[in-house]
């Protein structure tokens, strides 16, 4: 047993410590446990000898910790013994003289010219008043003075003034009056309008000419800066060509004014700018504005915006997963953009204020007068310099626009398109202003925004206290025929004048311009319209168009104008008399009905009668149509006879809508809605040719629609991509099922083909491709029992979808080299007139869609565009070369104006080349669609001029179908019977 170690000998050694033996006490511990057992150590070699390392390396923690609170509280103690400016406490020589550093001040320069901004956001605007002497800056200084002798005026107010006369002088009108004698100091050209309607220039606040060119081209679009919802600083002067072809098409239609507007991809699309479409010398889009060379001190100088709600800006970013993808994500940019213009807003105000309240010998500001260039145009609406135009279709997006202008102090000039306006007129009252609601007359039912329409919203705004304008969206609509819009507006209850102005003085006052244009008084500009007839007439043309006191087009003679009713300045729809044809004597069972007093009748190719005309209908079929049926009544054995005073309507047959896709889409944008579309397919295989009967859905809305219009007939085709189309059907439009009686006329009518640019695929690259493809699956199969064959054989029409002039040709050499027998029809037809001797030696019918073409794409550039820039339209040089023509239908909500469509040709026919009569008009909607798809069947029948049973059904109308103020009253057929549309 080892003897226990004393004193120093007891503390271990680290460096020979047994990892296992139990831990030693520290050295501190055993000096001061072991002080009075060592009484012979001195207290200097206890200090001397201590393991201070060893003491640091165990407590480092600790001792650094009380470090840190002692310094703590030695600060905190010093602090409260500092003064607060410890600069003036010390004891440095010039110490008074030592200031806490300042920014630099903005030179005097920066703040005059700052200043002057404030000067001019805050000064009033002048009001712009019509003026009697003003001058116009944008007339030429040659332009010649025209004395318009003999005219009736429509002012543009309401107003008609009868035998009155016009002076343009300077660009400017200068007298409206009777018997006015030319200027003697003035070489004056005079010009007697015998008679003819004179007005203001149309005014079309709501257009993309300039932007979207004709024709289209990815090289001049410009509509939509697409990168960002959130536009308002772009500009459509930056982008406006003044080289685009539709600028001298839409001004032939007598438009003189148009506000250029971005698109509606955006929420805030950008500002917009109203030109004159007058081309300059200059070739200068500037020089084109409508205030060019304005007096600013004297002419209030407005700016316009754009912005668009709905379905456009959520749909196109949302698609990329971008905001908005909701509306509720709409409401919030708009909320946020404007918020940060409102904040710059203040900025600028608070700037002003304090610049104009300073002293400047003895202070300077630190900034520069606050500007953002992106938010410029916003803080201008803000302000009011801005006239806003909203796109808004349905009820809750025109709501929180109204919501987000009174939140935001703003006001909106007019809300664009509006389809659902009629619906709320309360709630656009709420909005600070009057709002102007720019909308279309009966374009609906394109998506989903646009599909509860009603063509009587115009009539119900007017009625509402709202103004109505009336506006293109050019070129969704061609501007040219903008007049027309304001012509169906009348027919469906706004008031003639109404309807005018809404197309005049309406959309200048909605543009802050009403002091200029839009009326035709004394002061205005001298935009000025000589029409070939009434304006709210269907064919309504210009004889020639002034802007600023410049003729646009070749003069021409002026004919005396025709004695017609003038449409009065009276609230009524004076010109629609409502022609009630009471059938209420006529029971279902009727099996004998005489209907009398029948204004005309054309019905099959040989009945074409004048009336009064009678037609004596015998168990459900026509066995009399002519001047006098009473000797047919005996054919009926003493049978009940019942009679139908048709009060001198015309009675012709059902129209047919041939190239539109009733039935097979409702709502083009909405997929679910439709049939779908097929995809390229460069098979031969007949068997995977598509067929619409498999397709078709009826009771639809766009039916229904068609159907009121008197159009009884649908030849519907497959909805498709591909060259081959597919088999067409035709159905009735006011049929609930296929299963209907006499509902489906016939399943496989005929074989579709389509060639073009528009039918471009991986398939087929190019049209030479598409053309051979055709050539070859006729080739394979001229001799085989299917469609391929049928087709080839002209067992059963081909129709072809094809507008260019060269592609129509090479169709006519594959009839006339490879298939002489078939039975091709040209569907489309924009330059068909430049082949038309060609056509009509080869037999090839001609449905043209639309009937009015337009230079909008590259493949019909050559297209006829009608009075005053060409004589006549495709329509006319093709009957004029005995081409069997029809019509079809381009837009399916518009299929119930066919027998418009058809009137329009009848009306505008130039004389006496290519005339097309009334009956001529009516067949190309009806008799001629049936023989060009084969539907004609005869029967033998001793008591009828024709051997077509499709006399059985026909529809009697109020008056000539072919003029506007004229609808359909009553349907017949063999199935049905006799009953009101």
């Amino acid at each position: 047993m080892s003897t226990r170690k004393q004193g120093y000998d007891a503390i271990p050694v680290n460096d020979n410590d047994d990892e296992n033996s139990p831990p030693a006490t520290s050295s501190a511990s055993n000096l001061l446990g072991n002080q009075n057992s060592n009484d012979h150590a001195t207290r200097w070699d206890k200090i001397k000898d201590f393991e201070y390392k060893r003491f640091f390396k165990t407590h480092l923690g600790t001792i650094l910790c009380s470090l840190v609170v002692l310094a703590l509280v030695v600060g905190f103690i010093i602090a409260l013994f500092l003064p607060d400016d410890y600069s003036e406490q010390l004891p440095l020589p010039n110490r008074n003289h030592i200031k806490a550093p300042i920014k630099a001040g903005i030179p005097e320069s920066a703040l005059q010219e700052g200043l002057a901004k404030c000067e001019t956001i805050q000064q009033s605007k002048p009001i712009n008043r019509p003026d009697t002497a003003r001058k116009n800056p944008r007339a030429p200084a040659d332009v010649q003075p025209v004395l318009l002798k003999n005219a009736v005026v429509w002012d543009g107010e309401g107003n008609i003034l009868k035998d009155v006369d016009i002076l343009l002088q300077n660009g400017v009108i200068t007298k409206v009056e009777n018997d006015i004698s030319p200027p003697e100091s003035e070489d004056t050209k005079v010009i007697d309008v015998a008679g003819h309607v004179v007005s203001p220039g149309i005014v079309d606040m709501h257009s993309h000419l300039g932007l979207y060119s004709w024709p289209y081209l990815a090289g001049s679009m410009e509509v939509n800066e697409a990168t960002s919802p959130l536009t308002p600083f772009v500009r459509s002067l930056d982008a406006f060509s003044p080289g685009d072809k539709a600028i001298r098409i839409v001004a032939s239609g007598g438009v003189t004014t148009a506000l250029v507007l971005p698109g509606s991809a955006n929420l805030m699309g950008g500002e917009a700018f109203v030109f004159k479409l007058r081309s300059m010398p200059t070739s200068s889009n500037e020089d084109m504005l409508i205030q060019a060379g304005i007096d600013e001190e004297v002419d209030a100088k407005w700016r316009w915006m754009k912005m668009a709600c709905g379905e456009n800006p959520k749909n196109f970013y949302g698609k990329f997963g971008r905001i908005p993808k909701t509306r509720m994500g709409e409401a919030y940019l708009f909320r946020q953009r404007l918020d940060d213009a409102r904040t710059l807003m203040n900025a600028q105000d608070d700037w002003c204020s304090a610049a104009q309240n300073i002293d400047p010998e003895s202070t300077r500001l630190e900034s520069r007068f606050p500007e953002e260039l992106k938010l410029e145009s916003l803080v201008a609406l803000l302000r009011g310099d801005v006239l806003l135009n909203v796109h808004c279709y349905e009820t809750h997006d025109i709501e929180a626009m109204i919501r987000h202008s009174i939140e935001f102090n703003f006001t909106i000039s007019a809300f664009h398109h509006a389809l659902d306006a009629y619906l709320i007129p309360d709630i656009i009252k709420r909005a600070r202003n009057n709002i102007t609601i720019a909308t279309f007359a009966d374009h609906w039912g394109y998506k989903k925004e646009a599909f509860q329409a009603s063509p009587f919203s115009p009539k119900i705004l007017h009625e509402a206290g709202l103004p109505v304008a009336l506006k293109s969206d050019h070129p969704v609509l061609n501007s040219q025929h903008l007049v027309f819009e304001a012509a169906k507006s009348n027919h469906y209850g706004l008031p003639p004048q109404v309807a005018f102005k809404a197309v005049t003085s309406v959309p200048a006052n909605a543009i802050g311009l009403g002091h200029r244009v839009g009326s035709l008084k004394v002061g205005y500009d001298a935009d000025v319209v000589i029409w070939d007839r009434e304006p709210l007439a269907l064919g309504a043309t210009p004889l020639q168009v002034f802007i600023d006191g410049v003729p646009l087009f070749d003069e021409k003679p002026i004919p005396p104008a025709i004695d017609k009713k003038i449409y009065t300045n009276e609230d009524t729809t004076t010109a629609q008399t409502e022609n009630i044809v009471n059938i209420d004597n006529v029971s279902p069972e009727q099996k004998t009905i005489m209907f009398t007093n029948v204004g005309r009748v054309v019905l099959g190719n040989d009945v074409d009668i004048e009336g009064p005309a009678q037609i004596l209908v015998h168990n459900g079929e026509v066995i009399c149509a002519g001047q006098d049926c009473s000797i047919a009544i005996a054919s009926t054995e003493g049978e009940a006879l019942t009679h139908v005073d048709i009060k001198g309507g015309y009675v012709i047959p059902g129209l047919i809508a041939v190239g539109s896709k009733l039935g097979l889409t409702e709502i083009p944008s909405e997929r679910s809605t439709g049939d779908g579309v097929v995809s390229p397919s460069s098979s031969h295989n007949p068997k995977d040719i598509v067929q619409a009967i498999d397709g078709i859905k009826l009771s639809t809305r766009h039916l229904e629609e068609a159907y009121k219009g008197g159009v009884l007939t649908a030849i519907s085709s497959p909805v498709s991509r591909n060259v081959v189309v597919g088999i067409s059907a035709a159905f009735k439009t006011g049929a609930d099922s296929l299963l209907t009686e006499g509902a489906l006329i016939a399943p496989q009518v005929a074989l579709h083909l389509q060639i073009g640019d528009d039918v471009k695929s991986e398939s087929f690259p190019t049209v030479s491709s598409q053309i051979s493809f055709i050539r070859q699956v006729l080739s394979e199969h001229k001799t085989n029992a299917n469609y391929f064959g049928k087709a080839a054989r002209g067992e059963i029409p081909t129709i072809i979808s094809v507008n260019n002039k060269d592609e129509i040709a090479s169709i006519i050499l594959l009839k006339q080299q490879v298939f002489p027998k078939a039975r091709f029809v040209i569907l489309g037809g924009a330059e068909s007139h430049l082949v038309a001797k060609h056509l009509a030696d080869a037999d090839i019918p001609v449905i043209l869609r639309p009937h009015l073409c337009t230079p909008s794409q590259f493949d019909s550039v050559h297209c006829l565009t009608g009075a005053p820039l060409t004589n006549g339209t495709a329509a006319h040089v093709l009957h004029q070369h005995g081409v069997k023509i029809g019509l079809g239908v381009s837009d399916d909500g518009l299929a119930r104006n066919l027998a418009w469509d058809a009137g329009w040709l009848s009306a505008t026919s130039p004389q006496p080349e290519g005339a097309i009569t009334e009956s001529d008009a009516i067949r190309f909607v009806t008799v001629n669609l049936q023989e060009i798809f084969g539907l004609m069947n005869d029967k033998d029948s001793a008591t009828t001029t024709t051997t077509n049973n499709s006399m059985d059904e026909f529809v009697i109308w109020s008056g000539n179908p072919l003029e506007l103020h004229s609808r359909p009253l009553l349907f017949h057929s063999k199935h049905i019977g006799i009953h009101k549309l």
